[in-house]
């Protein structure tokens, strides 16, 4: 049963299916209408993703267990380093929104 990969990002897509074309990979398809590569050996292909730089991404496992890989995307890294250097919510300036007055 065949695992899969899915981009959200085309271009990163195509930089991955590169990346998975010159290196010895495990058997794979790639289905280029919906962004996703398949494989049995799904870790095998992340493995190379990873090494190549490539993280941004959402792995579905064919055992069932349905869960994204261990990074975060751009977005949420950036959210993340805004919020710690105190751009954070409304609540956190006392800001409610409402008039300046």
């Amino acid at each position: 049963m065949n695992s899969t990969i899915t981009f959200a990002d085309a271009v990163l897509f195509d930089i991955a299916v590169t990346a998975l074309e010159m290196d010895a990979t495990p058997p794979y398809t790639v289905d280029e209408d919906t962004l996703t590569i398949n494989a049995e050996d799904i870790d095998g292909v992340v493995d190379i993703l990873h090494d190549n730089g490539i993280f941004n991404f959402v792995c579905y496992r064919a055992d069932g267990d349905t869960e994204r890989d261990q990074f975060r995307t751009d977005a949420e890294a950036d959210a993340d380093a805004l919020a710690s250097a105190g751009f954070g919510t409304d609540e956190d300036y006392g800001y409610y929104g409402g008039d300046d007055e």
